[in-house]
């Protein structure tokens, strides 16, 4: 069994609480269209030939697996400064963090291990569902970086790595509809121009019919699109449909937004104004109107009707205003703490500050 909690390849280990305080993918300003896409993502689903699935293996074969793969890993030295978690090691606010982030989901096992990059761009489940999820992410719209990026370091481990393979099917995996190319491409995007026109339920129908799913993520007016499939498609066919279909939503929204803002300039200006108001004075704040609210001060941003924040402290507002988050920068442990006033201060001192 591997003898770690948090395992490091390298001399400085980022342990849980630097890393919820870091700024991730958000270290540096994206690129347009920043103010709808918040970030950009790949995910390769791969399995290794000669072993079962992760979903039959016990304890003691999948941390077998696993320090074999993180060896391989290391050794081509596809991501930089890399530091190991084993899941069933970790605290449950730990893991909280993981998931506000978006680095893990609600649907992770806990006895897998997590490999991530210090600027979180770069990550590696390994032995949860399948032997190896790779995860990498670029802030905004960026896919023919990621995808060059991602390419490359799946190509690096294919050479060192024997991955279960099909002529007839492609990569086999433990999801069939992972299977074939064994990729996703994902884009999380803030498209309020689509939501408040009432055009969101003929895009959605729209998208199922082009094999693209969406998934709200936060709040309403924000979501998750991405590729449902890829067995019976080539990754550059997958590549070039999905990101085809990702730059027609984009598009919409632009026109949308401008579209509402033309016809309700001074509703909109006011709901802008009023939201930033409220983060700056509010002594409590629950994390939904703080998310709703972030989400008013976002489109005044895009709009310039805001010029004090950037999209970028949009984005790092969205991590750092969770519970967890907040309850490792205040050390926060089992406390009757009111997390609505804790959410409330930081946000005036946030807020105070970027003015």
């Amino acid at each position: 069994m591997i003898e770690f909690t948090r395992m490091s390849v390298k001399d400085s280990q980022v342990n849980i609480e630097e890393l919820a305080f870091s700024e991730g993918i958000w270290h540096t300003e994206a690129s347009d269209p920043s103010d709808i896409v918040l970030k950009s993502g790949i995910r390769y689903v791969r399995n290794v030939k000669g072993y079962k699935f992760a979903h039959r293996m016990d304890k003691e074969e999948k941390a077998h697996l696993s320090k074999i793969l993180i060896e391989q890993i290391m050794r081509t030295g596809v991501c930089n400064g890399v530091s190991v978690y084993a899941l069933d090691s970790i605290s449950e606010d730990e893991r909280n963090i993981f998931l506000e982030r978006n680095i893990l989901n609600t649907d992770s096992g806990r006895e897998g291990t997590l490999l991530i990059s210090d600027q979180q761009d770069c990550s590696f489940l390994l032995c949860d569902c399948d032997h190896i999820l790779f995860i990498a992410a670029r802030s905004g719209y960026g896919f023919h970086d990621i995808y060059k990026f991602g390419k490359t370091i799946i190509q690096n481990l294919d050479r060192e790595i024997d991955f279960s393979f099909s002529e007839s099917f492609g990569y086999l995996t433990a999801d069939p509809h992972q299977s074939g190319a064994g990729v996703q491409f994902s884009l999380t995007v803030h498209l309020p121009g689509l939501f408040s026109s009432g055009k969101m339920n003929d895009n959605v129908v729209q998208l199922e019919k082009e094999g693209i799913g969406l998934r709200s993520s936060w709040i309403d007016g924000y979501y998750e699109i991405y590729n449902k499939y890829s067995m019976g498609m080539n990754e550059k066919m997958i590549y070039n449909n999905s990101t085809a279909t990702f730059e027609r939503i984009i598009q919409l929204e632009k026109e949308n937004r401008e579209s509402r803002f033309d016809k309700n300039k001074n509703l909109i200006e006011d709901k802008a104004w009023r939201s930033y108001g409220i983060l700056l004075s509010s002594r409590l704040i629950s994390l939904y109107e703080a998310f709703d609210l972030l989400s008013n001060l976002r489109l005044g941003i895009s709009l310039g009707i805001i010029s004090y924040l950037t999209i970028k402290d949009i984005n790092l507002l969205l991590y750092y205003i969770q519970d967890f988050h907040l309850k490792k920068r205040y050390t926060i442990g089992e406390s009757a703490a009111n997390m609505d006033e804790v959410r409330a201060k930081f946000l005036r001192d946030y807020l105070k500050e970027v003015i």
